[in-house]
């Protein structure tokens, strides 16, 4: 299963992304950043360039993390991860 977390974002920008993308897969909000605060790196990126991308695996660890948008590359670990 596949879940995208929007850490800090208001439904509506979701929605927005959501249409934008064309993505099909829930969008859970973390409109406080709680999750955004257990997964944060502070030397993550030198830059604090945003959006970021960070896929976590089954076993709960970071699997892939970047602060460009590289599609094919996501979906490679995202087809990795469900293997």
């Amino acid at each position: 299963m596949v879940y995208a977390i929007a850490s800090l974002e208001s439904a509506y920008a979701v929605e927005q992304f959501k249409a934008y993308t064309g993505a099909t897969f829930p969008f859970l909000l973390d409109t406080d950043g709680a999750v955004y605060e257990d997964y944060r790196q502070q030397t993550a990126f030198w830059s604090a360039a945003y959006p970021q991308d960070w896929i976590i695996g089954a076993d709960f660890k970071v699997a892939y993390v970047n602060n460009g948008y590289e599609p094919d590359e996501m979906i490679a670990v995202i087809e990795e991860q469900l293997d």
